[in-house]
């Protein structure tokens, strides 16, 4: 349907074949439950968007064969409308806020991705989406290059290459900076993964054995090269493979470090709301004298930082040396606001 919009009148009025998707263009973009369309009105449509003039009969010959031939197109006494199309209105919505709250793209990504996408729907339907003007309101990215990025990463992670690049930190310190931005790393790409609106590579650095995350966004100057990756169970803790469901649902907060079984005690009820939240199906709950618990199994990082913003209502019981942890960032975050200045 996309190349017939292209296309210059004159060579529509010239060639009546093609009215069957002229109709279904028109059905697409002007009609649905809400605003059905009568004859005349397709008659009018067609003539004003593609040059074509039809009679009624044969508009009416022609939607009866596109039902026939499958489409979704519903009859009532108001007139007719497209009914099923490739997405539903809420599948529309959802994928159209994701990309929306999405920091990992530039606006005018984010603003064009968002009008693809509402072109599935109505020109009534697409009213609704007239927020995606203010992509460029939202705090995100200014990498250009990430959909390039990702592109060169999920060839390489196909053909099972390792790729180079630069990786653009911020240090205050300039000179550190500027050493910084210079440096490439060789890197073995197994996976990527959306988390919290960022892209994350998950690799090996090739110089460690262990797995890293790198911010896909942070990434430039990429190049795949011609040595094959270090396969990922040669790494630390990945001798059976890394299941990406797991990984992700274990590192909530994308760090890099062991992932641990841990117990979770619910002082709130409503708290529990924020385990299933972030740990899903992954979560374990269970009563024990009369007190709730959830035991979950996440990377030890992430889960230090999740207690703290969480501790008020959910604390950590075991394992012990990483409630240690939390108690020891306690009492240096109090430590902090005790001798900090006030004014």
């Amino acid at each position: 349907m996309y190349a017939i919009i292209k296309m210059e009148k004159s060579m529509l009025s010239n060639n009546k074949k093609l009215s069957p998707l002229c109709i279904l263009e028109v059905l697409k973009e002007s009609s649905d439950e809400n605003h059905p369309l009568k004859q005349e009105q397709i008659i009018q449509k067609l003539y004003n968007r593609f040059g074509l003039e039809l009679e009624r009969k044969s508009v009416g010959a022609t939607i009866d064969s596109l039902i026939d031939f499958g489409f979704d197109i519903v009859k009532t006494r108001n007139g007719c409308y497209l009914g099923e199309r490739e997405f539903e209105k809420s599948e529309i919505s959802y994928l159209v806020d994701a990309v929306f709250s999405s920091k990992s793209i530039d606006s005018a990504h984010a603003r064009k991705l968002s009008q693809k996408l509402s072109n599935f729907l109505s020109e009534y339907e697409r009213r609704r989406y007239k927020y995606i003007y203010k992509s460029d309101q939202i705090v995100r990215t200014d990498q250009k290059q990430l959909f390039y990025t990702i592109d060169i990463l999920n060839e390489a992670i196909e053909n099972g290459k390792q790729v180079e690049f630069n990786y653009n930190r911020f240090y205050f310190d300039k000179e550190k900076h500027e050493k910084k931005k210079q440096k490439r790393y060789v890197i073995n790409p197994y996976f990527m993964i959306n988390n919290q609106g960022r892209y994350y590579l998950v690799c090996n650095l090739d110089y460690f054995d262990d797995i890293a995350n790198y911010k896909v966004e942070l990434i430039s100057n990429i190049k795949i090269l011609d040595s094959p990756i270090k396969p990922i169970t040669k790494l630390k803790n990945c001798e059976n493979g890394v299941d990406m469901a797991e990984y992700t649902n274990q590192n909530i907060y994308m760090f890099h470090n062991k992932t641990v079984d841990a117990t979770l005690k619910i002082l709130n009820e409503y708290s529990a709301e924020y385990v299933a939240e972030w740990f899903g199906k992954n979560a374990r709950f269970y009563m024990k004298d009369n007190i709730l618990y959830a035991d979950v199994k996440v990377n030890e990082q992430a889960l230090i930082y999740w207690c703290l913003q969480y501790g008020e209502t959910i604390e950590l019981i075991s394992p012990n040396e990483t409630r240690e942890e939390v108690v020891n960032k306690i009492d240096t975050m109090r430590n902090n606001y005790k001798k900090g200045e006030t004014k």
